[in-house]
């Protein structure tokens, strides 16, 4: 038992004894490096050192620190040089020989919804253009993620989707060729619109298509899932097809934060939909919202013919709704499936009108991947505001969360 295949050597004995003794010190630096972020933000030299700290208990990281070089060659063929990307190959089991799969971690711990699965979808385009096998993990979310398994997993990407190349999370870490996904520009993150650049809002028709045959081919949500939401879009629409849809977010986007878009009102909302009413003598008006304000002022314009899905958990302030903790069994999982459910019935629609997000990106898309075009497609933009409530200052957030959660209790819901 101690020689050829399965010989025990003094390395792994070692890289064992060396991984149980980090794990020993998790109580004490996972507090201090998040100590670090909240202070210092999540941006420059500081931050770069918490995400290193917070990364050393994970030997396949502690090993590409070690072995690390520059991500750039150059190889010279017929004369020409053309550029190579060197990406560590970690060898976790003996499972799927032959196959490169590309594992992302995602920790966007704050990040919306829609904008992950933007991002998700630049990482597939890259995989998709090398041949790779990609296997998702969303691991951390304040918003979305449960203390317990949802349809068997702790990864929120499957509590909603199948894996993109059929390969479970559980599979592809014991796999024979895994290469992970580092975030990194040298790994093609700039060769689309991806979340956070300083292009960010500025979504074009090309990305549309691009993303929209990612989706097609990779993005599938559970059957179950699938079925439900289809179901659910019947009911509501009652065999109508005449129909409008709306997204209009509020809440938290009255604050009127750097670099997000200038806010839209209600009222230019609901001017741009009845003029797409008008245009289509439309039967219906779906309108998403997060916002329950929004949501009466509809009411009021549209009297019978707005239709919106009810046990959707609204704010009736500048709070974002995700920020509201509801006592209802799975809440954080129901969070994201009531932003699928949205998304695909806006989806539905004839026409469709928006402001800048992540939302209407997704919807676009969507309705790009089923192979269908809008009516007409109306986004109101007013630009990027200059000035505001910097949210890349961990000061900030935590001041707004701070004020959220203060309001929230003295309304009892928190």
């Amino acid at each position: 038992m101690y020689g050829g295949k399965n010989r025990v050597t003094t390395k792994m004995v070692r890289d064992k004894k060396e991984e149980k003794n980090i794990h020993i010190l998790r109580p004490l630096y996972v507090p201090v490096s998040n100590a670090i972020r909240r202070t210092f933000g999540t941006r420059g030299y500081v931050f770069a050192i918490c995400k290193f700290l917070r990364r050393l208990p994970e030997m396949y990281f502690r090993n590409y620190i070690n072995s690390y070089r520059s991500p750039y060659g150059y190889k010279s063929i017929d004369e020409e040089r053309h550029k190579v990307i060197n990406m560590q190959v970690h060898v976790l089991g003996d499972n799927n020989k032959g196959k490169v799969i590309m594992l992302l971690e995602n920790q966007s711990h704050h990040a919306g919804f829609c904008a992950i699965w933007v991002y998700i979808l630049n990482r597939l385009s890259f995989s998709d253009k090398m041949g790779f096998y990609h296997v998702i993990d969303w691991e951390e979310s304040e918003f979305y993620q449960e203390d317990h398994p949802i349809h068997g997993s702790t990864s929120i990407f499957e509590y909603y989707f199948e894996q993109p190349s059929g390969i479970s999370l559980a599979d592809a870490r014991k796999s024979n060729f895994v290469v992970y996904d580092w975030n990194s520009p040298e790994y093609g993150y700039n060769d689309a619109f991806h979340v956070g650049d300083n292009n960010d809002y500025r979504f074009t028709d090309k990305d549309v298509e691009q993303f929209a045959k990612i989706q097609r081919k990779y993005i599938h949500l559970h059957k179950e899932i699938e079925l439900s939401i289809k179901d659910q879009v019947e009911k509501l629409f009652q065999g109508k097809t005449n129909v409008i849809g709306v997204h209009a977010r509020g809440a938290d986007t009255k604050i009127g934060y750097k670099g997000h878009p200038t806010i839209v009102t209600s009222e230019d909302y609901i001017n741009e939909t009845e003029k797409m009413v008008k245009k289509f003598k439309a039967d219906m008006i779906f309108l998403a919202t997060d916002d329950q304000v929004m949501l009466d002022q509809f009411k009021n314009a549209f009297g019978n013919r707005l239709v919106y899905y009810e046990d959707v958990i609204r704010s009736t302030s500048t709070i974002m709704n995700c920020f509201i903790e509801e006592k209802r069994e799975n809440h954080h999982y129901l969070l994201g499936l009531e932003i699928i459910r949205d998304v695909y019935t806006l989806a539905a629609c004839r026409g469709f009108v928006c402001g800048m997000s992540y939302v209407g990106f997704i919807v676009q898309i969507i309705k790009k991947a089923n192979e269908e075009c809008f009516d007409d497609f109306i986004r109101i933009s007013k630009g990027i505001n200059m000035d505001g409530l910097d949210l890349n200052k961990s000061t900030v957030r935590k001041k707004i969360g701070n004020d959220w959660k203060k309001e929230l209790k003295q309304k009892g819901r928190i």
